[in-house]
């Protein structure tokens, strides 16, 4: 059970102890007020909660999307014109590209739905299911991008810039669906947090493209894109999973009050 459920379940037995302290008092007293405290209590338990979590996490999911798209477009806008720049680049690995495209798309999309503490609680099956669709789109979109890699790197270092983004989304998939597999959720969800940027690469580095277009820093610049969008890939989530370790405010908080 996630610590969220804890949480929630550890509310609601609270709740239920408190309606019997108040059918006591109320029986004790004869003031005939219990039913309807009984009922405001268990709506308050029963009552979705709405943090600033939930919150943050839906903003940074719409503002990631609405990159994507806009990075999209900016870059791959004629992509179905033959005669278009960007359609001859891919042209020599059109049909992997379309593929992989397409895989990547569905993990991306699905995995959003993964980080919904909401959805994970109430529709378990379906989190499961959406997880290893998840799962499957990696496994046909990772091989399919070295596929792309072998047929349209221009350079040694931008196809293993290539690989290591493939092989980091690849290897951090597998080990999270191995901690499902055996039950340990907590390290799976860790596992999930440190896979999904590798898949935010797409996004990371067409977005630089609007930003650095390549006409201004060449074959040099794009690679080092793809070199750097790895790099925070790889460390990023690891300062994010271990933050409040890190910096344990509450914990100092707690202790200066007691104090």
């Amino acid at each position: 059970m996630c610590a969220e459920q804890s949480e929630h379940f550890s509310d609601r037995i609270n709740v239920f102890t408190m309606c019997r302290i108040m059918t006591h008092v109320d029986k004790v007293l004869g003031l005939g007020y219990a039913p309807a405290l009984i009922g405001v209590a268990m709506a308050t338990a029963t009552a979705p909660v709405v943090n600033s979590r939930s919150q943050a996490k839906f903003l940074f999911f719409v503002v990631f999307f609405a990159l994507t798209v806009f990075s999209i477009y900016d870059k791959d806008a004629r992509v179905f014109d033959s005669t278009s720049p960007i359609a001859q680049h891919f042209a020599p690995a059109k049909w992997y590209v379309l593929v992989h495209g397409f895989f990547a798309a569905i993990a991306m999309a699905v995995a959003a739905f993964q980080f919904s503490n909401r959805l994970r609680a109430r529709y378990l099956p379906i989190h499961r299911v959406l997880g290893y669709v998840y799962v499957i789109s990696v496994l046909a979109a990772t091989p399919l991008a070295v596929a792309v890699a072998m047929k349209l790197s221009t350079s040694p270092s931008r196809f293993v810039a290539n690989c290591v983004n493939s092989s980091g989304w690849l290897v951090t998939t597998l080990i999270a669906l191995y901690c499902v597999r055996t039950g340990n959720i907590a390290q799976h969800r860790r596992w999930m947090i440190r896979s999904y940027p590798w898949a935010m690469t797409f996004t990371f580095n067409r977005f630089l493209n609007v930003l650095l277009p390549n006409t201004q820093v060449g074959h040099p610049g794009f690679e080092a894109k793809l070199w750097l969008s790895a790099v925070l890939a790889a460390f990023l989530p690891n300062i994010f999973l271990e933050w409040s370790t890190i910096f344990p405010r509450t914990k100092l908080r707690l202790s200066s009050s007691g104090q």
